[in-house]
């Protein structure tokens, strides 16, 4: 007879609903609508890495890298965290290529979270993060990101306690745009050391920061050899089809992910992680305008959905604006299907990123090309609120 907890497994991965992310952007071409629902990029991609791509093709790299990535890009990813998130790991035992972040997580959280244990998740929280969780056999253990952009230090001491394995943080935080502070990581630090809680950290969105600043959490003192980072190239170089991430742990943590990445996907595409080599030279102009397009595609929205009658939260980071629709007198999803068949724009509902509410809630992108988002501003215009 099999273990009681693979039937377990086996009853969670069934429970895991489709992505409502993917699922919007198929009604996004159904409808003809403007897809504001999917973190496509509208900024464009460096020359550079283009151009490395197809040099990339024509001399035949493409077949398996090593399993952990090209050399030139491992050391290139240790070289920037270096610099950039002030993380020292040695490129060789401490860095892996994955096949995007999503995949890194996933390995993370395959390689360390075993049946029964639980995991802190922050909510909203992005969609993959709990059937990662479930498909681990982990139970996931949810604590709230306000609407003020606050967590609530004495909530999540209740939820820690002895079966509490790690914690998934998220900064720039995906759907919210919460920025984590000094202060709030210090607390998150002290709680891990002094419980032995390993944290697992998405920091996909650590050059698109407005207010504040990024901080790596393995950068505190003592988080070193408790936190498993996590980054990507997707959104700052606008090449999510390209699928290349990674994750940089202590070679104690990297030992289990890189069993699981193995076997998982083998490597990263090779022609991509040859042409990411490239990412490393692009000039520190490239992410300061990219910076300024995202921000002024982040006020624009936010100034126009307030002025349509939402309620939208203010983002520090990232590029989505989650957005109150109580004005309008129905719950995110019939109001995300009202919007994507009748105004011809799509968004997510609220409640895809909550294990219980959001369905006050839709969450915007403002990622894509500012004539897509001014069209989308005037096709919403057709709204109608309770005051109106």
């Amino acid at each position: 007879m099999e273990p009681t907890f693979t039937h377990n497994k086996m009853n969670r991965i069934k429970s895991i609903s489709e992505s409502v992310i993917r699922e919007m952007t198929r009604k996004a071409e159904m409808y003809e609508a403007v897809n504001l629902s999917q973190g496509y990029p509208g900024y464009h991609t460096p020359k550079r890495l283009l151009a490395a791509a197809i040099n990339a093709l024509d001399n035949d790299h493409n077949q398996y890298s090593i399993t952990w990535g090209l050399e030139e890009l491992r050391v290139g990813i240790s070289e920037k965290l270096d610099k950039f998130n002030r993380l020292d790991y040695d490129p060789e035992k401490e860095v892996t290529v994955t096949c995007g972040t999503s995949e890194a997580l996933m390995s993370s959280i395959l390689a360390h979270v075993d049946p029964g244990d639980e995991v802190l998740l922050f909510q909203p929280f992005y969609e993959n993060y709990v059937p990662a969780v479930c498909i681990a056999s982990g139970k996931p253990v949810f604590t709230g990101i306000n609407s003020d952009m606050k967590i609530d230090k004495e909530e999540i001491k209740t939820k820690i306690n002895r079966n509490t394995k790690a914690i998934v943080l998220n900064t720039p935080h995906n759907p919210t745009g919460k920025v984590f502070s000094y202060d709030e990581l210090k607390f998150i630090r002290d709680l891990c050391v002094d419980n032995d809680i390993l944290v697992i950290t998405d920091e996909i969105y650590e050059r698109i920061v407005f207010n504040g600043k990024h901080i790596s959490l393995a950068s505190l003192e003592g988080m070193r050899e408790k936190t498993i980072t996590i980054g990507g190239f997707s959104k700052t170089y606008s090449v999510t089809g390209w699928r290349v991430g990674y994750a940089a742990a202590p070679i104690e943590l990297m030992d289990e992910i890189r069993k699981v990445h193995d076997y998982t996907t083998v490597c990263a595409p090779t022609p991509f992680q040859k042409a990411l080599c490239e990412a490393f030279k692009v000039p520190a102009q490239y992410y300061k305008r990219m910076l300024e397009y995202y921000k002024g595609a982040r006020d624009h929205l936010y100034s126009s959905l307030k002025s349509l009658g939402f309620e939208p939260f203010y983002p520090h980071g990232a590029y989505y604006i989650m957005a109150d629709i109580d004005n309008f007198g129905m719950n995110d999803i019939d109001f995300a299907n009202h919007l994507v068949k009748d105004i011809g724009v799509a968004v997510v509902p609220g409640t895809s990123f909550y294990d219980s509410g959001g369905d006050d809630l839709v969450r915007f992108c403002f990622s894509q090309p500012r004539d897509d988002l001014e069209e989308a501003v005037s096709r919403m215009k057709r709204l109608r609120t309770f005051s109106q």
